[in-house]
């Protein structure tokens, strides 16, 4: 991707957590593990972001569930954008009071979703009780949300949960990710050329240094002596004239 837009995906990353709980090496590293495991890249994710990290990071939510998550849903066909909203739609239904979502949690696990949370509990963890109970009870999680976007995240994520708990094990792995996407990047024709193009361009700017101020006095020396010059050239011309007037009677007896 381009300089731009991975920024923009890192800052939305830091400015919703804080650097001090997310460095710009971590974030880049966990989203570039979320396109590794799922089927989403780094625009793509930097696009979508925004969506749902502030909620996430409001509820002492990791970031490396968030893109664990992301990763399993994209993983599954579900567009990048559409699973940043989904998620966005589930985490604020758990952790507003009194939605369906929230009071179902609480009936079930016996405590909030944030409390949950912040009792070290993950997203992984929440959407495995919340399976296992509507499994049990015979519904779909869907029931469970008043948020249709909210519920079909975490059904997708549910049914596919031992994936998603790989994912978020993949992310507490996570580190040097960003490095190892670059070396794959570095590698190919493509990149060779690339690398030709940008050596030849340094040797031109080098060699363009060190001509200009030869050219410069080269230069300089013109101007001074154009006066010269153009005498002279005015003088070759009248020569050549002269010379071909002198043959035209010659030329004429050849004809």
């Amino acid at each position: 991707t381009d300089l731009e837009t991975a920024v923009d995906g890192i800052s939305s990353v830091m400015n919703a957590y804080g650097e001090d709980v997310v460095s710009a090496t971590e974030a880049s590293d966990l989203m570039f593990t979320a396109v590794r495991l799922g089927k989403t890249d780094f625009s793509q994710l930097s696009a979508g972001l925004f969506q749902v990290v502030p909620a996430a990071a409001a509820m002492g939510i990791g970031f490396g569930d968030v893109t664990a998550a992301l990763a399993t849903l994209t993983a599954q066909g579900v567009p990048t954008r559409v699973a940043t909203t989904q998620m966005r739609g589930a985490l604020v239904e758990l952790g507003k009071d009194g939605s369906k979502a929230a009071t179902a949690f609480e009936s079930i696990a016996g405590q909030t979703f944030p409390d949950f949370i912040a009792a070290g509990g993950d997203v992984a963890g929440a959407v495995r009780i919340l399976g296992t109970a509507a499994e049990e009870g015979g519904t779909s999680i869907m029931n469970l949300f008043g948020s249709i976007e909210g519920g079909q995240a975490i059904q997708a994520l549910a049914s596919d949960i031992e994936g998603f708990e790989a994912n978020v094990v993949a992310m507490g792995d996570s580190t040097g990710a960003t490095e190892a996407a670059f070396e794959q990047m570095n590698q190919g024709l493509s990149a060779s050329m690339d690398k030709i193009k940008a050596n030849a361009e340094v040797l031109m700017i080098q060699i363009g240094s060190k001509l200009a101020p030869v050219v410069a006095k080269a230069m300089d020396w013109i101007v001074l002596h154009f006066d010269d010059f153009k005498a002279a050239g005015k003088k070759a011309f009248e020569l050549v004239k002269k010379k071909f007037d002198d043959l035209k009677p010659t030329i004429k007896t050849i004809r």
